[in-house]
């Protein structure tokens, strides 16, 4: 199974950043990118509604495809049962690192501890729920009427959980958002 990434990180440095500013920097690429914001398509839909030659909404549709700004959702089938390609926009973040930055590597480095941080903090948070929802009164001893609420409201204890998973959570997060600079600036 493919890997699906919600990002396109590239350096200053790759032929790929290159490629990427040349697709975005063109016209007509940019008028496909915004109309399959709004609304996906195939390829005779997009020179329709763009009012543009078929050739040249096949050729930019390629330069989208190769760069992963669209991708091919699905497809139909036409009147003469030719294959049509549905496209839409892939939804992903452009990050493009300076050259000499490792931030992808960073990023790799403490992705394993911040997941094992949320995990942790699930379960603390799980532990004392369970916890709290035992029963915490102390039986009280069987009365009639209101001597016997009296007795029972006296009795019953009320407890609150401090919230150790949160802050558990949030000091994890910021050990590791401080290590992340740190590292960061270790590397220029």
């Amino acid at each position: 199974m493919a890997k699906h990434e919600t990002f396109i990180m590239v350096s200053l440095e790759e032929d790929k950043a290159k490629k990427l500013a040349e697709v975005i920097s063109n016209n007509t690429s940019r008028k496909i990118l915004d109309y399959l914001a709004k609304k996906e398509a195939s390829e005779s839909e997009l020179a329709k509604e763009l009012s543009l030659p078929i050739s040249t909404v096949h050729y930019n549709i390629q330069l989208l495809l190769k760069t992963n700004l669209v991708q091919s959702k699905e497809f139909t089938w036409s009147d003469k049962g030719k294959e049509i390609n549905i496209y839409t926009l892939s939804k992903k973040y452009i990050i493009i690192a300076p050259s000499g930055t490792k931030i992808k590597e960073s990023f790799k480095n403490i992705l394993p501890a911040t997941l094992i941080t949320f995990a942790i903090a699930g379960l603390i948070q799980l532990y004392y729920k369970t916890q709290s929802t035992r029963d915490t009164s102390i039986s009280a001893p069987v009365a009639e009427g209101a001597l016997a609420k009296t007795a029972i409201a006296q009795d019953t204890i009320i407890t609150t959980i401090p919230p150790y998973a949160l802050w558990f959570l949030f000091g994890s997060l910021s050990i590791i958002i401080i290590y992340l600079i740190y590292s960061i600036l270790k590397n220029k």
